[in-house]
């Protein structure tokens, strides 16, 4: 089965949530299917079995060869703004709405003149009709987003006693798909944000902001009370990632308006910095492992409320960090179950000092927070988040044969291990059974001609059956017997073909089972090796021994063991 992943925004060694979120995906579903991944650039990252492409936005003969290949797409949900054929592609369309635009957009442009907030509220309505008319199957990120979308869903007149008597929860039609994190726990690949910041030495406590200083957030008040910590902990220092957007996304108002009130602080470069490179995805685990915590702040506002857990607040849990959290959103009622960050009512100076200074000053508070943290992180592995789509691609069993408007149907609830490989395209195996076919009609030779009337047709057969047709019948018949043995030859070869294919894809779905166990193990691993630690920790003291070096020598160089 081959898929087809359309990104709209950068994928690259520098990117953003939407480019990390593509090429995540279509790295795992590439155990699953034939994957291509296309984006508006250049692509300048590699993996196995995943081909790479760019396209021109808004072009449609960019994207029709690619379109022509597919068995099923999977774009995110603003392609269609600019790229409206999608809606009529024949192939399943899975829609990624995990970024509700219409609610970024009205904090975007919050600030511009009130017909050009009109006007791009329009054209997000018509985008989010068109987007729900066209879906197979939705993607969203929360539950919250979920119940945002059935309503919509509902408005459209896509919930029908038919949908809902084959799929009373409609989850074949609208799915959870968090932002997802890697399996492996991060590990140092090179300089982070000690050393390279002047300003920030080796045993300085760092606060990070590892996101873009988009205006719907508030680094504001964070900034404001960075005198209060300062107080407490005059040592401390708040690091923003503050580098250009790598796909030109609009400028914000909120980067120069920060600094302006660090500097105005005194803060400026002396409690408070801001690296201004967008740092590579790879790197990104150094500035993780250099932070002592990290802040997520954000105002009131739709945006806010309905947004996906942020990729920054996964890498807390990836990076075992303790965070401070806006209250609010998903992330926030997701700290508050599991315990691995503060939470603090949004735009209060007073809580965000306190909740900074609580964690910088309690080594016992932090690992507690961190633990937690780690805890969680494998329930948002990309593998684990992504059974959803992979369900769905096991659903469709001849994608070119399905009617435009027929829609598929899954169980989101279905073991991993029904998603066997499709080892062959379908179109592949339907051109060679109707080559067969023909084959076997056309094997046999007979006669060059039906016996033709008339006085000349007389003559004419009299010639052919006495003097053509004894010569070249024993040539006939040879090459006839040779045509039936070609073509039992052939049957048999396709035979066997098939046999290897259905071998071959029960051997690949073992080999995907004992993967996923494997992931599940590492991470039972983890968890153990921390426990181990929190042991020693109560018998010797903190902090616990270093490991014998027997164990050091057990393991790669990424850290992962042998």
């Amino acid at each position: 089965m081959h898929l087809l992943v359309i990104s709209h925004d950068v994928v690259g060694q520098r990117m953003a949530g939407p480019g990390i979120r593509v090429w995540e995906l279509a790295r795992v579903l590439s155990f699953y299917a034939k994957v291509t991944l296309l984006a508006p650039q250049p692509i300048d990252l590699v993996a196995p079995d995943v081909r790479t492409d760019h396209f021109v936005m808004g072009n449609h003969a960019s994207l029709t060869a690619y379109l022509r290949q597919a068995d099923v797409i999977l774009a995110n949900g603003f392609l269609l703004e600019s790229h409206p054929e999608l809606a009529q592609a024949p192939q399943p369309l899975i829609l990624d709405l995990y970024d509700p635009t219409l609610l970024e957009n009205i904090e975007l442009f919050r600030n511009a003149p009130l017909p050009e907030r009109q006007e791009r509220t329009r054209r997000d309505v018509e985008l989010l009709n068109r987007q729900l008319a066209a879906g197979d199957l939705f993607l969203c990120a929360t539950e919250r987003q979920r119940d945002l979308y059935l309503g919509a869903l509902m408005a459209a007149g896509r919930i029908t006693p038919e949908e809902s008597d084959s799929d009373p929860l409609l989850r074949s039609m609208i799915a959870v798909v968090p932002f997802g994190l890697p399996a492996i726990p991060p590990t140092r690949t090179g300089s982070g944000i000690r050393g390279v910041l002047t300003g920030i030495d080796r045993d300085d406590p760092v606060i990070l902001w590892n996101s873009g200083l988009w205006d719907w957030l508030d680094p504001l008040t964070l900034i404001r009370a960075m005198p209060q910590v300062v107080d407490r902990v005059p040592n401390a220092r708040l690091v923003f990632m503050a580098g250009k957007h790598p796909g030109g996304a609009a400028p914000m108002r909120l980067p120069d308006m920060a600094r302006a009130l660090a500097s105005d602080l005194n803060l400026l470069d002396r409690h408070v910095f801001f690296y201004e490179t967008w740092v590579p995805y790879t790197d990104r685990a150094n500035f993780l492992l250099d932070s002592t915590i990290a802040v997520s702040l954000h105002r009131q506002h739709l945006e806010m409320a309905y947004a996906a857990i942020r990729s920054r607040v996964l890498d807390y849990l990836w990076a075992g960090l303790p965070a401070v959290l806006s209250n609010g959103d998903s992330a926030a009622a997701l700290a508050r179950e599991h315990g691995f960050a503060l939470v603090i009512p949004p735009e209060d100076q007073e809580a965000i000092a306190q909740a900074i200074i609580t964690l910088l000053t309690s080594d016992a508070k932090r690992n507690e927070l961190a633990a937690r943290a780690r805890a969680l992180a494998p329930q948002y592995t990309w593998e684990a988040v992504a059974r959803p789509i992979i369900a769905f691609l096991s659903s469709i069993r001849a994608p070119k044969e399905r009617a435009p408007d027929q829609r598929s149907t899954y169980d989101a609830e279905q073991p991993i291990r029904a998603a066997a490989p499709v080892i062959q395209r379908q179109t592949s195996h339907d051109h060679r059974n109707r080559a067969l076919q023909t084959l076997d009609i056309t094997w046999r030779l007979s006669e060059l001609t039906s016996p033709a009337q008339g006085r000349l047709g007389k003559v004419r057969n009299f010639f052919l059956d006495r003097i053509v047709w004894p010569m070249l019948a024993p040539l006939i018949a040879r090459q006839r017997d040779h045509n039936a043995a070609v073509n039992h030859a052939i049957y048999a070869m396709a035979e066997y073909q098939d046999h290897l294919s259905n071998e071959l894809n029960r051997s690949m779905t073992a080999v995907r089972l004992l993967s996923q166990q494997t992931r599940d193990l590492a991470g039972h691993v983890v968890e153990l090796e921390e426990a181990i630690q929190n042991l020693r920790s109560a018998i010797y003291g903190d902090p616990p021994p270093p490991p014998p070096m027997a164990d050091i020598d057990s393991r790669s160089n990424d850290g992962a063991p042998q």
